[in-house]
């Protein structure tokens, strides 16, 4: 009786302007899920957690002050759309991400047990619009809670994160660690490199493999060096434990794949950052916690007059008012302000990785685990089977199908996303064509 009268109160939501709100942060959920991860798949994860919900019964939560969509944290909270296991359609189920840091947050976490820093949501949400995406403020961000994740979303294959790769302070995992952990291969995310536009205006095609890996690895220091107008060179880099800084090591750098016979080369932020962050005065390297934060820096660049080039992955596109785009690489190109998936699909362009969602398959420092028939274990089942959905996953920009996970269906339309290569689930090994 009292399930029932929560759905009835939860049913009739708040009225605004029309609008009939989903849950609303006053009611406490049937069920909470916890995911960590990187930057790089916030849209993705609220692509795959609002899939399992009932259109419009979705609220989505913010902890930016200017009420956007969160760089380091988001929450969907719905109405499932359909029973998950011993979960009836209509429950109210919660879903947080924590991305701030990096991809490691969806591997170390998970197999280690450690917790993530999520803000509290239910009753300390404020609201920004009806219907609008965020629809609600976390009000007092000093609210906290400690929480594992349940689920792990990362850009590659989560034994990528070793060496340089980890946080600092991080230890790699252990072979025993890793048992602890269930990881499936999913979509390709496909990495880029922005600059700004007074810089892309003067390489209109591009960059060399080698030039980026040159300003990587602190090698170029004044445009110059490439035979652009004199300049600092100013870049804006991602921090050890993100998801895009791993692709963006071994891409460039070779590191880790080429640790076993020293064949690496160390970025130039390793060691700190340096110059002029604030007015780019010299030669600067700049770090950012998240990715949500480097198109910002970039305009931040542009507006100063001075010419930039950054870490970023095509699911964050520019808008009209963006002052950077997509560069090419060895002259192949995905687009330089909307995606285009071509030169990926071909291999021609072969800067991208596959993505893996992690789960834990045993109890680690006494947090709960997946056990089969749960609740729990069943709504994380229908997120997984909705992040191999292509349907859902190509619906995001930056993403394509690697043709080991996801077979022909014969739906052209989901087809002409599966990539006619694959690097068989080992990010350290080149691009192999297969189709």
């Amino acid at each position: 009786m009292k399930q029932k009268l929560k759905h009835m109160v939860a049913s009739l939501g708040l009225v605004f302007a029309g609008h009939v709100y989903a849950v609303g942060p006053t009611v406490t959920p049937d069920l909470i899920i916890y995911a960590g991860g990187g930057a790089e798949q916030n849209n993705v994860f609220e692509t795959i957690a609002k899939s399992l919900f009932t259109p419009g019964t979705i609220d989505y939560y913010t902890d930016q002050a200017d009420n956007s969509k969160g760089k380091g944290f988001r929450a969907v909270y719905g109405k499932l759309a359909a029973a998950a296991g011993s979960v009836p359609a209509g429950s109210n189920v919660l879903i947080a991400y924590r991305s701030l840091g990096g991809a490691f947050n969806g591997v170390g976490p998970v197999a280690r047990g450690g917790p993530l820093t999520y803000p509290k949501i239910i009753g300390n949400a404020t609201l920004i619009s009806a219907g609008g995406n965020p629809s609600y403020r976390i009000t007092n961000t000093g609210l906290t809670e400690q929480k594992s994740p349940d689920i792990g979303l990362v850009n590659e294959e989560i034994t990528l994160f070793t060496g340089l790769n980890l946080p600092a302070g991080v230890s790699p995992l252990t072979a025993a660690e890793l048992t602890h952990v269930t990881s499936q291969p999913l979509y390709d995310v496909v990495n880029g490199i922005a600059v700004t536009n007074n810089l892309a205006v003067q390489r209109p095609n591009g960059f060399s493999k080698a030039e980026i890996a040159a300003i990587l690895a602190g090698n170029i220091q004044d445009w110059s060096q490439l035979g652009l107008p004199a300049g600092p060179v100013v870049l804006i880099d991602r921090n050890f434990g993100s998801g895009a800084k791993a692709a963006v090591n071994q891409y460039f750098l070779n590191a880790p794949g080429g640790a076993a016979f020293g064949g690496t080369v160390d970025p130039i932020n390793l060691n700190g950052d340096v110059g002029d962050p604030v007015n780019y005065s010299e030669y600067t390297v700049r770090t950012e916690p998240s990715s949500g934060n480097v198109p910002g820096v970039l305009d931040g660049v542009f507006a100063k007059g001075k010419r930039a080039i950054g870490v970023l992955g095509l699911e964050n596109l520019p808008t009209a008012a963006s002052n950077w785009q997509f560069t090419a690489i060895n002259g192949a190109s995905v687009g330089t302000t909307t995606f285009n998936k071509a030169q990926a699909i071909s291999g021609q362009y072969d800067y991208f990785y596959q993505a893996s969602v992690n789960t834990r398959n045993s109890a680690v420092n006494g947090q709960r685990f997946n056990q089969s028939g749960t609740a729990w274990g069943s709504v994380i089942s229908a997120f997984i089977n909705k992040a191999l959905d292509p349907a859902v996953i190509t619906t995001v920009p930056g993403t394509i199908l690697d043709p080991v996970t996801f077979p022909v269906t014969g739906n052209a339309a989901l087809d002409a996303f599966r990539a006619k290569g694959t690097r068989f689930g080992n990010s350290t090994a080149p691009l192999q064509l297969v189709e």
